[in-house]
């Protein structure tokens, strides 16, 4: 009798799983180990090694993890950062179908890469540039998420609160719990609409903690993204934030971002402009690379101006001519770079020859 209720049971599994999709992955995510980097600051030492001074982004190494499962009602996915030999869990997500293809509720930790359906990233390969993570949801909490499918509508509000596990700050202190305002105040909603073959139209408001007196703020933000060109990928998004600080501020992020694909020759470009109180930025950053079917050859570029009571007009800028080796995933870079004066440092200037590995199962 035991026998059979234990073949039941393992009939049973089999049998869910025949239903359901599931996967596991491994990768290097954008590890980056430098061969050699340097500069022109005197007596300064040549250096190797996996995160060094002068990197650009994504500088060290980063191992990866994914763990997910769907079936037609549940869904689970886990996502796991090795760093110094420990495993932090960043994604620990748990969905309910509850109108399958209509309206889920997700739970959980969304500390990865976020809850990104109203996030975009700049089309280069690899080092793509982001808005300050305009739209991204993060933290822990509740998301509600209504995509009727083929509608081309997705909305969504994720209830955040105080990080559950133990010993975590919450929103007043070494807590897990906060205020029903508090919650209500660091609610995050998102809003897209598709038009195939036309537009797509992107706005919400999200909370965080941002670089003016570390208070947390609320954010507006918009995107207007164009897709009647065929290869051609064009988008705009501004984030305005800060005004409802007690000192009141007006903070603002744009980016312009897109790319087209001439097959094999592919043109990038993102432009960048932040303004607040302090501080007044403009970057552009493109990027030009050749695909020759076993290895892509390019070059990308990064070029800004800041502008500040201290200093002004301080301009920096960023050369990388680099070879991809397509079937790896692995690029090979030579990064010139001008690092402007700040106050009482001289400009100098730097060097390195990284090579960059994206890859995995």
């Amino acid at each position: 009798m035991k026998k059979a209720v234990v073949l039941g049971m393992i009939l049973l599994a089999l049998g869910t799983l025949a239903y359901a999709d599931a996967s596991v992955g491994f990768g290097w995510g954008r590890t980056q180990f430098t061969i050699a980097q340097g500069s022109d600051v005197k007596d300064a030492d040549i250096m190797s090694g996996w995160l060094g001074p002068y990197s650009n982004w994504p500088p060290g190494m980063r191992e990866n993890l994914d763990l997910n499962w769907s079936g037609d009602h549940t869904a689970f996915h886990i996502t796991g950062y090795l760093q110094n030999t420990v495993m932090n869990w960043v994604n620990i997500q748990g969905t309910l179908k509850l109108m399958p293809d209509m309206f889920s509720v997700i739970i959980g930790r969304f500390d990865g890469d976020g809850f990104d359906a109203f996030r975009k990233t700049s089309p280069h390969p690899i080092r793509d540039e982001n808005n300050s993570n305009v739209g991204r949801f993060n933290g822990w909490g509740v998301i509600l998420d209504v995509a009727p499918k083929d509608t081309g509508l997705e909305v969504a509000a994720q209830i955040k609160t105080a990080d559950p596990t133990a010993g975590a700050d919450g929103f007043t202190g070494n807590v897990a719990s906060g205020t029903i305002m508090e919650t209500l105040s660091n609610t995050n909603v998102g809003f897209a609409y598709t038009v195939p073959n036309t537009v797509k139209i992107v706005a919400g408001s999200t909370s965080g903690t941002g670089a003016v007196d570390n208070r947390a703020h609320r954010d507006i933000f918009g995107r207007v993204e164009l897709l009647m060109v065929p290869n051609l990928t064009a988008w705009a998004d501004v984030r305005y934030y800060g005004f409802d600080l007690a000192t009141k501020v007006s903070n603002i992020d744009t980016e312009l971002a897109g790319s087209y694909d001439m097959k094999p020759l592919t043109i990038v470009l993102a432009a960048k402009f932040a303004s607040d109180d302090k501080v007044t930025s403009l970057y552009a950053i493109p990027e030009v690379y050749y695909n020759a079917g076993a290895m892509t050859v390019g070059v990308y570029a990064k070029f800004g101006a800041s502008d500040t009571s201290a200093f002004s007009d301080t301009l920096m800028y960023a050369v990388e001519p680099y070879v991809k080796l397509n079937d790896f995933n692995t690029r090979i870079s030579f990064i010139y770079q001008h690092v402007p004066a700040s106050g009482l440092v001289d400009a100098y200037n730097t060097w390195e020859i990284p090579i960059l590995i994206d890859w995995g199962f």
